[in-house]
């Protein structure tokens, strides 16, 4: 017989006021925004409920909570574009030929011409595609078609 989970262990999803995903938080941090009043109950139908006791009260905490409190249009952080968030973004794979061995970082328009370190401009490229691709900007730039 396998040993449950202890009930703590457990993390529920939290959810803006206009239902937004936000964060996955453990059932501590649930359990005091559903009794400080700062978040709501949602059931989803087959939404999973914990049971938590104390001496004087029976709480159930359900598996996703939707918070009553707080900007209802929350600014997204848009996270610093990285290494490993790009392969992650990409799947590990080239984007010009699917390939997914000796991956690099690729700015689509070349940080030298312009571009931008952002998510819009980096890929996922092969050693050998990323240097096709800077030998054939070459190229153009002599014959200077870019």
């Amino acid at each position: 017989m396998q040993a449950q989970p202890h009930i703590l262990q457990n993390s529920v999803v939290v959810f803006s006021k206009n239902y937004l995903p936000l964060a996955r938080i453990n059932i501590k941090r649930a359990i005091v925004l559903l009794v400080t009043g700062q978040a709501e109950s949602l059931n989803f139908g087959t939404t999973k409920q914990w049971e938590v006791r104390s001496p004087s009260v029976v709480l159930q905490v359900p598996e996703h909570i939707r918070l009553t409190v707080g900007n209802p249009e929350r600014h997204w952080k848009v996270p610093p574009v990285n290494r490993r968030e790009v392969l992650k973004r990409d799947s590990y794979t080239c984007q010009y030929c699917g390939s997914t061995k000796h991956l690099t970082l690729d700015h689509v328009i070349p940080r030298s011409k312009g571009g931008q370190h952002s998510w819009d401009n980096v890929v996922t490229a092969c050693e050998k595609c990323n240097s096709t691709k800077s030998e054939a900007i070459a190229y153009l730039m002599k014959r200077e078609w870019y």
